[in-house]
């Protein structure tokens, strides 16, 4: 027999311990969903690159690069070069800007490391980071595009704990430390400061962790903390009766704390603060309304060194910290070097020859496709042709007008792709469709949506369990640890986010979750200044 079961728990408030509620429990009914499109880790590593393109990053330290996410996305090489100076295209015939696409920057980096303490973890570091074999690359240029690197690229992986300084990693141009301090034990954490901004001395740090107000937005207002339990994870150092999202956070902050340990940091080690705000918003509203006051799931900011010249006496300072702090400190363990080699005509200048050479190149290429008009990027990928050009697709452009025999299509509205154009035509254009009515080539048996090449007259069984994580996972499970994955719902759905990751332990304080131009969902949230910032404390959390 059912009955309405109404229990009086006592409530541990964060900020009320006497707090007592009455709640009907049966009554709370299910967690509200939440679903992050794309998944939390995507939005948080497009950001990441979104900076990196903006400001042209060619240096990157991963601190706690986990599986290697963001440092294989690096690793790829670019299209093409950045535009060469103009003074390469003297006594040109056309005055049309050569720049390609330049709002919407490539990324060119120069050298990349990652730190990991996970020896499991950076196992899948130094493979996805490794220069492709010769099969490999011949498989790639057979069933893709074949992209040539243009830019000599050095990669290191390194194995160690960030309270070790690492004499390598001083200057480097930006480090990235992405949902790695909450992970933090509460011995380690003094030590992020000094060593990250005090003894490096990086121009910019991008910094993102979970934000502690979000978790609400898991559970029904007021639920109980016995329902919470069952969704999260008690606070593992007893400090405070929070719940976390991973076993493995040591600290959850809210926006305030974050703000308040972001401007201590800063002022201390002599930076200012680029951008402070979050990413991660659920694609549902709030069934409560809570939305604008939980905020983003994520808490980013972005430390921007000042350059003042006290640049060395900080450094010294943070080492003299370091070493009062006493911690553990073994020696980085150097696991990986990666050499990846450019092309050998990689970033060599054009010549009185080169636009002849590179029109004839195209010209015979466009007759021997029977095509009259061709996609720029679709001539640019044959290698051969942007090997005359050098990796700049600029040359290119720039061959294209001044060759007598080939027309720049230039889309202005920026709407459209580029194309070339073959004066003239060809003389055996290529046909489309047959004379045959074209629903008579359409197998009998073909669903919209199916290549019709992989229709089949025998079905064949291809079923597999459904695809998470990378593929298009809405769970925004492994924030911290990119899961394959989804947590399931009470139902055994896998429709919407839980609070609690799905992982039983830990895999190491750098497991890194990590594009293109923002869209409304990665929209930056910024907040006010912080009231009393002399009343906070970071650490009473």
């Amino acid at each position: 027999m059912s009955s309405t079961l109404t229990s009086v728990i006592l409530e541990i408030d964060e900020h009320n311990e006497d707090l007592a509620e009455e709640i009907d429990v049966e009554a709370a009914g299910p967690n509200p969903p939440v679903t992050f499109y794309p998944p939390l880790f995507l939005q948080r590593r497009i950001w990441i690159l979104d900076i990196l393109r903006r400001e042209s990053i060619v240096d990157v330290l991963d601190v706690g690069c986990g599986e290697g996410q963001l440092l294989s996305v690096l690793a790829q090489p670019a299209p093409w070069l950045a535009p060469p100076p103009d003074t390469w295209f003297p006594d040109r015939r056309s005055n049309v800007d050569l720049k390609y696409k330049p709002d919407r920057p490539n990324l060119h980096p120069h050298r990349i490391a990652g730190l990991d303490i996970s020896s499991h973890d950076l196992e899948f570091t130094v493979q996805n980071t490794a220069p492709p074999s010769k099969d490999e690359e011949e498989d790639a240029f057979q069933y893709s595009l074949r992209v040539t690197r243009w830019e000599d690229l050095v990669v290191k992986v390194w194995k160690g704990g960030l309270q070790t300084i690492n004499e390598e990693f001083v200057g480097v141009e930006c480090i990235v430390c992405t949902e790695v301090i909450e992970h933090l034990p509460p011995e380690i954490l003094p030590a992020l400061a000094p060593a990250l901004l005090g003894v490096y001395q990086t121009e910019r740090l991008l910094l993102t962790t979970p934000s502690y107000t979000f978790n609400e937005r898991f559970t029904r207002p007021n639920a109980p903390r016995s329902a919470r339990l069952r969704d999260a994870y008690a606070d593992p150092t007893g400090r405070t009766e929070r719940m976390f999202r991973h076993s493995d956070h040591k600290f959850e902050w809210t926006p305030a704390e974050f703000t308040a340990w972001c401007r201590e940091a800063a002022d201390e080690w002599g930076y200012d603060i680029e951008e402070l705000g979050g990413v991660g918003r659920p694609l549902e509203d709030d069934p409560w309304g809570r939305d604008e006051e939980l905020g983003d799931a994520s808490l980013v900011v972005v430390f921007r060194r000042k350059e003042d010249g006290q640049q060395g006496a900080r450094a010294e300072r943070a080492r003299n910290v370091l070493r009062d702090l006493t911690l553990d400190s073994e020696p980085h363990e150097l696991l990986a070097e990666h050499q990846h080699k450019a092309h050998d005509a990689a970033q060599q200048r054009p010549t009185a020859d080169s636009v002849k050479l590179i029109g004839d190149a195209i010209k015979s290429k466009m007759e021997s496709f029977r095509e009259a008009i061709i996609p720029l990027e679709q001539m640019w990928f044959e290698q051969d042709v942007s090997a005359l050009c050098g990796g700049y697709i600029e040359v290119m452009i720039w061959a294209v007008e001044e060759y007598e025999g080939l027309d720049l299509l230039k889309a202005e509205d920026g709407a459209k792709e580029w194309s070339i154009e073959l004066v003239g035509g060809v003389k055996n254009p290529m046909v489309i469709w047959s004379e045959e009515n074209s629903l008579d080539l359409i197998p009998p048996d073909w669903i919209p949506g199916q290549d019709p090449e992989d229709v089949s007259d025998e079905e064949e069984d291809f079923s597999s369990p459904s695809s998470t994580g990378a593929d298009g996972d809405v769970s925004w499970n492994g924030s911290e640890i990119e899961e394959p994955d989804a947590t399931l719902t009470k139902d055994g759905s896998e429709e919407h986010a839980t609070w609690k990751e799905s992982w039983d332990e830990a895999r190491g304080w750098g497991a890194a979750a990590w594009g293109e131009p923002k869209q409304e969902w990665g929209k930056t949230q910024e907040w006010g200044a912080v009231t009393r910032e002399e009343d906070l404390s970071v650490l009473e959390i």
